[in-house]
């Protein structure tokens, strides 16, 4: 069970990163709700796209890392 936690914080971080890199604005503005330092941090991200999409790449290397470090299962036993 733990392999598949892993691959899905894998996969998640790996989406987040492609729909950073290619919409740094309109996907850092999505998350602009809640608490006010919340606000100010996807705002921050908003206002910059470059290093919001520097960041992102690093988000989906990081993931492509963790997914291709995990090891297979048998079928039947995640």
């Amino acid at each position: 069970m733990k392999v598949v936690i892993a691959e899905s914080v894998a996969m998640m971080a790996i989406g987040d990163g492609v729909l950073g890199v290619l919409f740094p604005v309109q996907h850092s503005t999505r998350w602009e709700f809640g608490p006010v330092p919340w606000r100010k941090c996807m705002r921050m991200w908003a206002d910059h796209p470059e290093l919001t999409r520097a960041v992102s790449l690093l988000q989906i290397a990081a993931g492509i890392a963790l997914a291709s470090r995990l090891p297979s299962t048998s079928a039947g036993k995640p």
